[in-house]
């Protein structure tokens, strides 16, 4: 026997109370439903509890009989999987909850998600029922919460920003935000508390991958005339104030594509330069291996076995915010044995002796860190600092810019250009497959294009010469 669906309303009698289900006006004339009048109720009949009481729960507000009824049906469901369907969990809350009790996550995952749920999920989200996101309209509502962020993106780009620090939201982020979402809603399929999870359905935007772009000789005279351009106007708009010509440089306005790298004649010219820094053999060591800034930044010397010419992967120091903690690599492939040239040994050698020679200087002042790569006094470096500290190197040495994170490219795409083999590659980067390797990190340098592509002419026998 099917829970009874009625409509009600809150019109009051002579006597003062609500007239309810008899309210006249419910009807028309014919007899049929008035729908500007009155709202949709169920009662639900639940199972007797421990103390041998049946109860019900009721329901109301609903536009149409239908929607009453789907709720109705819902929580019939949810009573089935032993659920209390009395319970009124909204989304917000049980996110909330669900990001504290998931200790297992690592401290960047989980300030990740704290910032996904708190800037997108809660505010478009947090509202909506639990039985209602993961009923059969769930994907409704998460699709409606990606739609308003792209009506944020287009109000961004007019520049009337909906909210204070709005940035863009791309594909990659938009891809993040279904992430953290579906992996918290397939907790509470689990826990019983929906049937299905809606973020599983929901169609975005592919990522698109960036790829590096190369610094070549055209790219390089089009930056260098824009950036003395906006130096000189910045000068002529502030005249006598001081113009930072860093930061002008630094601009990714500037840069013709997000993920530069330069040709292997500039990252010569700026290890050349850097090889007068303190920590030269930092910026050799991730030239030449293609290692991680957070590797390189946790490598300790008890990993490093300068006679064998390898280095292992074991450890990463990781920003947090501006907090910086100690990790496993970011996945089992990261976790590697790293081959070294003779070169990189020879400054490895170098830099441990100047380090050496430091530890007797700084004397009780002294931290054993441990750390191959530390600061004057011993201690572990923070990851900002040395993005920090190759920017200024490369302005000083004059080269166009690059994220630190080029020198991870330009490792990979030095190495496949000299002819190694993809699968070696993506093993010293430490990634688990080689697809990433073969789709991102190979930018295919000038010259080596320009020898593919006379190579493939001459595969086709002509009888005139071109």
């Amino acid at each position: 026997m099917n829970e009874p669906i009625f409509k009600r309303c809150r019109c009051r009698g002579d006597d003062g109370r609500d007239l309810g289900d008899r309210c006249p006006k419910l009807r028309r004339s014919d007899g049929s439903w008035n729908r500007r009048h009155g709202t949709w109720y169920f009662v639900l009949e639940l199972r007797a509890g421990p103390n041998g009481r049946r109860r019900q729960i009721r329901r109301g507000g609903f536009d149409t009989r239908d929607d009453a009824s789907a709720a109705r049906d819902e929580a019939k469901r949810k009573a089935g999987r032993g659920a209390d369907p009395s319970t009124r969990l909204t989304t917000g809350t049980f996110l909330t909850g669900w990001l504290e009790s998931r200790r297992d996550l690592k401290q960047t995952t989980r300030r990740n998600y704290r910032l996904i749920i708190g800037t997108y999920l809660v505010p478009l989200l947090g509202h909506v029922e639990l039985d209602q996101l993961g009923g059969p309209g769930g994907a409704g509502y998460v699709g409606e919460m990606f739609a308003t962020i792209e009506q944020w993106n287009t109000e961004l780009a007019a520049g009337r920003p909906v909210r204070k620090y709005q940035r863009h939201v791309g594909p990659a982020a938009m891809q993040r935000i279904r992430a953290c979402l579906r992996v918290a809603l397939n907790d509470a399929v689990d826990q019983g508390l929906i049937a299905w999870n809606p973020a599983v359905r929901v169609r975005l935007a592919p990522e698109k991958r960036q790829r590096p772009v190369v610094w070549t000789g055209e790219r390089k005279t089009a930056f260098w005339k824009t950036y003395r351009q906006r130096v000189e106007d910045a000068r002529q708009a502030a005249p006598g104030r001081h113009v930072d010509a860093f930061d002008i440089w630094r601009h990714m306005s500037l840069r013709p594509a997000p993920v530069m790298v330069w040709a292997p004649a500039d990252a010569g010219a700026f290890l050349d330069y850097a090889s007068r820094d303190r920590l030269s053999a930092l910026f050799e060591v991730l030239a030449t291996t293609g290692m991680r800034r957070g590797e390189a930044c946790g490598l300790e010397w008890a990993d490093v076995d300068l006679a064998a010419a390898e280095l292992s992967v074991t450890t990463e120091r990781v920003q947090v915010g501006w907090h910086v903690i100690e990790d496993d690599p970011k996945s089992e492939a990261g976790r590697r044995t790293v081959a070294l040239d003779k070169g990189t040994v020879a400054v490895l050698r170098a830099h441990r002796r100047r380090q050496l020679a430091d530890r007797l200087a700084w004397g009780d002042a002294w931290t054993d860190s441990g750390k191959v790569f530390t600061r004057e006094d011993g201690a572990a470096l923070h990851p900002a600092a040395v993005t920090l500290l190759f920017e200024r190197l490369s302005f000083a040495a004059g080269l166009p810019p690059v994220g630190l994170h080029a020198l991870r490219h330009g490792a990979a795409s030095y190495a496949l250009a000299a002819g190694l083999d993809v699968k070696l590659v993506s093993d010293r980067l430490g990634h688990s497959t080689s697809t990433l390797t073969r789709d991102v990190y190979t930018s295919v340098l000038p010259d080596v294009a320009r020898a593919a592509a006379e190579a493939a002419a001459a595969m086709i026998l002509r009888q005139r010469a071109r």
